[in-house]
């Protein structure tokens, strides 16, 4: 059964407070608004209206195709479809994803079955999404490495290949002591 949802601005909204529930409740996609109407981040709308879960119109009200409503997105989120890749991933696998609190640049991963009413029980793990041939910065690295584990979470790297593969990495933090070199007196 698909339902209609609407783009607004950067995101997907569907209006209809039954539906939402529904999906947000079996699937926990979307945040619910005050209003009730469910506001899906734009993996998420692409996801659904994959699995023919919802349709999804523009503003004039005029119906989008799967590539239009991909082709939007990439044109208003840089690296948009390494993020759906993921999204689509793990989700595929039986994970709830969501996107980390304070980026769109990561996603919080909760154990199978999770629910919104179990949230912070369930978080698993920060997923951090690469391109493989990519450069990064390593400074980067190693804040997020403390920001997850400051989180108490997992930190799992998600490299997405040129094919759209996704290989996971497990990351733990490793410190290293400081050696000092002792200095020998050598008699001649």
């Amino acid at each position: 059964m698909s339902f209609n949802a609407k783009v607004v601005g950067n995101q997907v909204v569907i209006y209809d407070t039954k539906i939402a529930n529904d999906l947000y409740s079996t699937g926990w996609y979307g945040e619910l608004s005050d209003d009730g109407h469910l506001i899906l981040e734009p993996y998420e709308a692409v996801l659904l209206m994959e699995r023919k879960r919802i349709i999804v119109v523009n503003e004039l009200d005029k119906e989008l195709s799967l590539p239009e409503l991909i082709s939007y997105f990439s044109k208003v989120f840089p690296g948009f479809l390494v993020y759906y890749l993921l999204f689509k991933d793990l989700r595929g696998r039986g994970y709830v994803v969501k996107k980390y609190e304070k980026t769109h640049n990561f996603f919080t991963l909760y154990e199978r079955g999770a629910s919104s009413n179990k949230e912070k029980e369930t978080k698993y793990a920060l997923i951090v999404p690469f391109v493989e041939g990519v450069m990064f910065n390593i400074d980067q690295i190693e804040k997020i490495v403390s920001r997850a584990d400051d989180m108490g979470l997992s930190l799992i790297f998600a490299v997405i290949d040129s094919l759209g593969d996704v290989n996971y990495y497990s990351v733990k933090s490793l410190e290293f002591p400081i050696i000092k070199k002792e200095k020998e007196d050598v008699k001649k």
